[in-house]
């Protein structure tokens, strides 16, 4: 089955994105955009407690009546160990969400920081994340990853829903085999990350200074591979994913309805790769692939 696109919204709270030159997205266009989706047939939004004023910018422009389905981040816990007090610090920031929001209950509840389970206590945090589960808070619980050293240790029980990277050149969880373990064990897939932070729809000669030569080059023959099919890069990023039949949606962030116009265009058109083709754009380069390596400027 095809993914469903789900619309991130840390643009909507943060000046997001290293290709971003816009800044934060305006919140008359924030209205338009999350109208156009839904008409679009659009019915998720992933956000995060950690997205600047993402979740107060949604809860005032939803449209009225809306049937989104929201999935939003406790983000990383500063303390080194965790106590039964802890859980109201918790159950207060999942309301205060809750209510910026404008809803009763989310569709999922991920922790940015799976590493936050394994701290002394953190069965305090399991805990309290079925908790909301059982008390009909959330439809489904889990973690969003950057790889899959991040989910060791984690009980099933708390991985209804993984977020994790996935791209035409990071193919890293599927070449080692967590998607097909994750979808078999019944957890749901968003894949994120789909552009790169946009470097990957972006011509190589507009890329950072301090990207390796190398992957400069590798981005230009893209660039060709797109010429001579006839289409634009933003196919090829969305070809891959729509082949990834083991997710549940890919989650794509953008400024303006007119991206979101582009976004449904190149959804609905045919891929431009031939069967597995895409396998062999994949780059095992850790600094290429992790943001969080990257220099801030």
């Amino acid at each position: 089955m095809t993914p469903q696109l789900c619309l991130g919204t840390a643009q909507f709270g943060l000046a997001y994105g290293i290709t971003n030159g816009a800044g934060q997205v305006a919140e008359v266009e924030v209205a338009q955009i999350l109208a156009s989706a839904q008409h679009g047939g659009i019915g998720w939004l992933d956000t995060a407690q950690a997205y600047g004023s993402a979740e107060s910018v949604l809860g005032r422009n939803l449209p009225t009546g809306h049937s989104y389905r929201l999935i939003s981040k406790l983000p990383a816990q500063p303390q080194s160990l965790f106590t039964a007090d802890d859980v109201d610090a918790w159950d207060r920031a999942f309301q205060a969400g809750c209510l910026r929001l404008g809803i009763s209950r989310l569709d999922g509840l991920l922790l940015h920081a799976p590493a936050d389970l394994r701290k002394p206590g953190g069965f305090h945090l399991a805990s309290w994340l079925l908790g909301l589960r059982q008390r009909g808070l959330v439809q489904r619980v889990g973690v969003s990853i950057y790889s899959a050293a991040d989910l060791e240790g984690i009980n099933p029980k708390l991985l209804d829903l993984v977020q994790l990277p996935l791209s035409l050149l990071d193919q890293r969880l599927l070449q080692d085999g967590t998607i097909t373990r994750l979808r078999n064990s019944g957890t749901a897939i968003h894949a994120r990350s789909l552009y790169l932070q946009g470097l990957l729809l972006t011509p190589a000669r507009l890329w950072p200074r301090w990207v390796n030569p190398a992957w400069r080059h590798h981005q230009q023959r893209l660039e060709a591979l797109a010429e001579d099919r006839g289409c634009d890069l933003i196919d090829l990023a969305l070809g891959f994913a729509q082949a990834q039949t083991d997710l549940e949606a890919v989650v794509l962030g953008l400024c303006s309805v007119q991206e979101l116009i582009d976004l449904q265009h190149a959804w609905s058109s045919l891929s431009p790769w031939r069967e597995g083709e895409w396998r062999t754009w994949a780059i095992q380069d850790l600094f290429m692939l992790d943001p969080r390596l990257w220099p801030n400027s």
